[in-house]
């Protein structure tokens, strides 16, 4: 026969590399059949290991492994080839010799290797091979052993029970025809049906358990990402007392501008905890202009510019499912490119930096700052009003109105998000 290697044959399932049952989720495509069994213990052992050996690929197929490799597979198949071939052959070469029956049987295997060489030389995918491998073993597997392999065996029985070779055969070729010809046939169609139908049923339970997975990496990761913004929140509030609450009160008043406008909660959640660290930069400003009681000098002014540039350089590298960090560099941009750092105009400032700009001027101008008495509810929506789709958001600016005028006192009524 056509050898694919000449290694000693060791089990796949204890070899490295493979995931354990449990790990693949385990369940049969192909389950073991006593009318599989040939009435000689080694064969029958080695069969059900091919059969272990095509579940726990479906399982691989189902499962999408990243580590299983194509060639990994044909390794498994050569090993299989090599060994089992050449203790079923060595059997019936004892029984039958040179018997044209033997020969063809020799060329089956060989059919089978030529077949799976095949598919290795192949161009399709590596999912699409693995998958045309299965539908081959599972129907190989089922005709091999219940039409090839039985036959065989009854005809070494009945050379046990000391008929001669031709008397042997011919009590073989009856006792595998009529119903058993047709069990044949129909075990054959059941699992051709089984194993395509199970197979789309194994990938569907396993895309949802991935999925499933993946969302509570996601939600981990997001609890994570909103603890720290937490952390750098409480550190800018630290550096700049007279300012403080700030951050969480321009937070507030975003969430309930973006709830008017309409935004979705993934949004509105990025646009909360956007605000929450939107003047990160001050952790750059030295203090003492933070805290400074008098008006700032034009070199101080031009400091404080500096903080929306210094917040996209401490959140570089942070990967924010939300746009939190052009929230903290946009704020202070404004639509007809008057704003800084970048004198971004219109569109080129995100709709969330949109938003928070309008509560973060609101918020400055209607509460006490150390060089000013707060300018009052009613002049920071006149600026705003003013101003609106020149340098704010109008929808944004309508939105916050909106919410001021059923909010006396400009209380959110929004959801605890902290």
């Amino acid at each position: 026969m056509v050898q694919l290697h000449s290694q000693n044959y060791n089990f796949r399932a204890n070899r490295q590399g493979f995931m354990t049952d449990q790990q693949l989720n385990f369940f049969e495509i192909f389950p073991w059949n006593n009318n599989f069994k040939t009435g000689i213990p080694v064969i029958d052992e080695q069969h059900r290991k091919l059969v272990v050996l095509l579940n726990q690929l479906a399982a691989h197929i189902a499962n999408q492994s990243d580590h299983i490799e194509v060639n990994d597979v044909f390794n498994e198949l050569a090993a299989y080839a090599d060994h089992h071939f050449k203790t079923e052959e060595g059997i019936w070469r004892s029984h039958m010799s040179d018997h044209p029956r033997y020969t063809v049987h020799l060329k089956v295997h060989a059919s089978f290797v030529e077949k799976i060489m095949a598919m290795k030389n192949s161009s399709s995918s590596s999912e699409d091979t693995l998958e045309e491998i299965l539908k081959f073993l599972v129907h190989w597997l089922a005709y091999h052993i219940l039409d090839d392999d039985k036959r065989m065996a009854k005809i070494a029985h009945a050379l046990d029970d000391g008929l001669d070779l031709d008397a042997s055969i011919t009590r073989a070729d009856l006792e595998m025809s009529g119903a058993m010809r047709e069990l044949i046939e129909a075990v054959l169609t059941m699992y051709d049906s089984l194993s395509s139908r199970t197979l789309e049923l194994m990938k569907e339970r396993s895309a949802k358990q991935k999925a499933l997975k993946q969302l509570k990496a996601t939600e981990e990761s997001k609890a994570a990402l909103v603890s720290m913004i937490s952390a750098m929140s409480k550190a800018v509030e630290a550096r700049d007392p007279y300012t403080s609450g700030h951050q969480d009160r321009v937070a507030e008043i975003s969430v309930a501008i973006a709830g008017k406008m309409g935004l979705n909660e993934e949004q509105i959640e990025g646009i909360w905890l956007g605000a929450k660290i939107h003047d990160i930069g001050k952790l750059k400003i030295p203090t003492e202009i933070l805290v400074k009681p008098t008006r700032l000098s034009l070199l101080e002014y031009t400091l404080i510019k500096e903080h929306p540039a210094s917040a996209g350089e401490i959140l570089e590298g942070i990967k924010f499912p939300w746009p939190v960090t052009k929230i903290a560099m946009q704020h202070h941009e404004r639509l007809d490119g008057s704003g800084y750092p970048n004198a971004l105009k219109g569109d080129e400032i995100c709709i969330e930096a949109k938003v928070v700009a309008v509560a973060d001027v609101f918020e400055a101008m209607s509460s006490h700052r150390p060089y000013r008495a707060a300018l009052g509810i009613e002049t920071a929506i006149k600026e705003l009003i003013d101003h609106k789709g020149t340098l704010y958001d109008a929808e944004a600016v309508d939105a916050l109105v909106a919410h001021i005028r059923e909010n006396p006192g400009h209380k959110t009524d929004t959801p605890d998000r902290k």
